[in-house]
């Protein structure tokens, strides 16, 4: 064997060797390393979630005492605020509120579901951005139904349009 062939071994077997060494070593432990910082933020993510937790179940417990000062039931206190929504838009439009209806609630495994319906009286476009205001802005529930009906006033004798509105609320256990 000539002295360059020695050298081109020496070389190839020097690229093997640390190719191997990379392979069985470092790699390994360039991952363990990876998945140690990793699962450090996790460690400091739940530590901060048990103190989050706590301060929320205080600020529950806050809100819940000025609730009950205050003679006011969370369910009534959406209504409420439905209520309130709903004729804040019909002010502003010519819309009427001709029925508002008591909540129908239907408990399953993990959720209850509170299905409010209600009945407005005016023009379509009024109604139609009223159903806009309260599913995409005041984001109170999602609209499951409008059912829009076209009625006579027999004393008047003129048309009117009256929009029946499903709003749904799911409140998880």
């Amino acid at each position: 064997m000539s002295l360059r062939q020695k050298n081109i071994a020496l070389f190839i077997g020097i690229l093997l060797l640390g190719w191997l060494a990379y392979y069985f070593s470092f790699a390994k432990t360039m991952a363990l390393k990876e998945q140690y910082v990793s699962l450090q933020k996790e460690q400091v993510l739940l530590h901060n979630v048990s103190q989050k937790l706590i301060q929320l179940k205080q600020q529950e417990v806050y809100y819940d005492s000025i609730l009950a000062s205050k003679k006011i039931s969370a369910e009534s206190s959406f209504q409420n605020t439905l209520l309130k929504t709903i004729a804040g838009v019909a002010d502003s439009t010519k819309i009427r509120i001709v029925s508002f209806n008591n909540p129908h609630v239907y408990k399953s495994e993990n959720a209850m579901v509170n299905t409010y319906n209600f009945t407005l009286r005016g023009g379509f476009t009024d109604i139609v951005r009223l159903v806009y205001v309260l599913e995409q802005q005041s984001k109170l529930g999602t609209i499951i139904s409008v059912h829009f009906i076209k009625k006579k006033d027999y004393r008047r004798n003129t048309y009117f349009l009256e929009g029946t509105v499903f709003l749904q609320q799911i409140e998880p256990f």
